[in-house]
């Protein structure tokens, strides 16, 4: 009886302890996500809509994590943090815009090699761009 009256304290004192950690990792959560500025736009190249391309900002400094979006049949992304959460963080961005082609052998992926945009774009990246908190439209004629 004794050692199940011990179990029950520890676990009547781990309950609000447990409860005050899920409650800041939620609150921090919703934080990071109202810091987000959402960024939408449209990518052209050559003066037609660019479908299928990888649009992401990155910002400079190395602080915050990378936000991206895929271009759809009208050039138009829309940049997600995260699977769940839409945007980026404000600031200054390094941006880079990839297209990919794979190249199979025997079934098996063997290589993807940008075939679409130029590499001042993306892997020679000259593209900057500053998210301002709120809501921001940037587009991309390339």
């Amino acid at each position: 009886m004794r050692r199940e009256e011990e179990t029950m304290k520890r676990t009547t004192h781990a309950v609000p302890r447990l409860t005050a950690v899920l409650l800041c990792l939620l609150l921090v959560g919703c934080g990071l996500e109202g810091d987000m500025a959402k960024v939408k736009g449209k990518v052209t190249l050559n003066g037609q809509p660019l479908e299928g391309a990888v649009v992401q900002f990155q910002p400079t400094g190395g602080n915050g994590s990378s936000s991206a979006g895929i271009t759809d049949s009208d050039g138009r992304y829309e940049l997600m943090s995260t699977f769940t959460t839409p945007g980026a963080i404000p600031g200054e961005h390094i941006v880079s815009i990839r297209t990919a082609e794979s190249y199979y052998e025997d079934g098996r992926c063997t290589s993807e090699k940008d075939t679409r945009v130029p590499a001042k774009y993306n892997s020679r990246t000259e593209l900057r761009r500053t998210v301002e908190p709120g809501r921001n439209t940037i587009d991309f004629d390339l």
